[in-house]
């Protein structure tokens, strides 16, 4: 999986390539680590590209979600296809963590 982000007006954007799993945590808690330190009130995480994700993968979200909701923060998930949506839905995720289909700003750097 690659991450891409981008900041803008204090709301980070972060846009995953691939499957969203277990083993791809540690690049997901580092990219939100970093942007606890640029001031962002917004995370979205633009899922438009992520063709699975796992139970794991579904714990970290919630768990970020009441991270940020502790620093007064926000998380949202954007653009998730439909076999991803039906997973969400059925964790129920989507009666927590809001889900937006608005078009997401650019792209600006990557993350391996």
């Amino acid at each position: 999986m690659t991450i891409t982000e981008e900041i803008h007006n204090n709301t980070a954007t972060l846009t995953l390539e691939g499957s969203f799993t277990y083993t791809q945590r540690k690049l997901f808690q580092d990219t939100l680590k970093n942007l606890a330190s640029q001031n962002v009130e917004h995370v979205i995480v633009d899922l438009a590209q992520v063709p699975f994700l796992d139970s794991a993968a579904l714990g970290l979200l919630m768990i970020t979600h009441r991270q940020l909701v502790a620093d007064k923060r926000k998380l949202s998930l954007a653009h998730p296809q439909a076999t991803i949506r039906q997973i969400i839905e059925l964790a129920n995720l989507h009666k927590t963590i809001p889900l937006i289909e608005s078009a997401v700003a650019p792209l600006a750097k990557k993350i391996a």
